[in-house]
């Protein structure tokens, strides 16, 4: 068996025919033996893993799937990582794919780099359009290797754009199994991270508008009590990792769990207009600034926050109505 230089999980559950689109993406005669493509089917009840393992019979030494009881998202990727034996490690969800037009590329550099983190581009895809809508890029210059301090601000915070050194993973926390892990994904390597290399070509294609999807508002309030258990486990990993941290270190996490904090001050902002919804946003805004006073500094300067501070929280109605317009739900 060849040496896999990049290991990938794929996080699988009743995703019917997209997982053949996904799989598909990966199986090039040029890369297939130098990947590790782990199927993580987690209780599907639908023929998802039969799929799976068709990919797997064609392709034994690179495509494994492995089937277990249903956990949750980040039991797969937890999956992922016990198994990786690659260089590199990245996360990939079954119903999104690789650009099969720059992944023998993007391989061939993985093999000619020895940066800790790898940046590469995404390009988002509207499923309900059937068409790509936009392309993530970075800032940092290609084909170098950086210093993780030089470039800490410009490294994007999706996980669709990071590529990490699997022994990395091997020595971080485990992440939680629920939904909202690709922050924990993003940020558990970081403490060990020194080298940056970006690859300025799109690798991810990331599927949005699907109804299904745990980052539509009705998922987002449905799954609200999982997004604040990551959120808390990641402001206590912080406060007692922050004094270790490069200066670098420090403020890419503390501004990405920020931008979690924002993400779940939206989800609150959903509910139905009431005294109460306004109390929880007060002792929500409370228990950040008490948790870190870092990731407050980052939270506190978004728009909805510099609002609801300048009012003393008495502009609560018109910052409800005004993000309930932005994405696209009535008042």
């Amino acid at each position: 068996m060849s040496e896999k230089i990049l290991s990938v999980s794929v996080a699988s559950y009743n995703l019917g025919e997209m997982i053949l689109e996904c799989l598909s993406s990966f199986c090039q005669p040029q890369v297939i033996d130098k990947l590790e493509i782990l199927v993580t089917d987690d209780g599907s009840r639908d023929n998802t893993p039969d799929l799976a393992e068709q990919f797997a019979s064609r392709f034994p030494s690179s495509i494994k799937v492995i089937r277990k009881q249903n956990e949750g998202p980040g039991s797969t990727v937890n999956s992922g990582i016990a198994n990786a034996t690659g260089k590199y490690f990245r996360m990939v969800d079954g119903d999104d794919w690789v650009k099969e037009q720059t992944l023998a590329s993007f391989i061939s550099f993985l093999e000619t780099t020895d940066a800790d983190l790898v940046v590469s581009d995404y390009d988002i895809f509207d499923n309900s359009e059937k068409k790509v809508i936009s392309t993530e890029r970075a800032s940092i210059a290609p084909a170098l290797t950086h210093s993780f301090e030089d470039v800490f601000s410009q490294i994007p915070y999706q996980m669709h754009a990071l590529t990490y050194k699997t022994a990395f993973f091997k020595k971080a926390e485990t992440l939680d199994n629920c939904f909202y892990t690709d922050t924990e994904y993003t940020l558990f390597p970081i403490p060990f991270v020194q080298t940056v290399a970006y690859f300025d070509k799109t690798v991810y294609m990331y599927r949005v508008a699907q109804a299904t999807q745990s980052v539509n508002p009705a998922s987002m309030r449905k799954n609200l009590a999982q997004h604040d258990r990551v959120l808390k486990r990641l402001l206590s990993l912080y406060e007692s990792q922050k004094d270790t941290l490069s200066h670098g270190q420090r403020h890419f996490m503390a501004k990405r769990i920020a931008t979690m904090a924002d993400v779940q001050l939206g989800v609150l902002l959903t509910f139905e207009k009431s005294k109460e919804g306004k109390q929880r946003i007060k002792d929500f805004f409370a228990f950040v600034k008490e948790a870190s006073q870092d990731v407050y500094a980052y939270f506190k300067t978004g728009k909805k926050c510099k609002l609801l501070l300048f009012s003393s929280f008495l502009l609560y109605p018109q910052v409800r109505r005004m993000y309930l317009k932005v994405i696209g739900e009535r008042p």
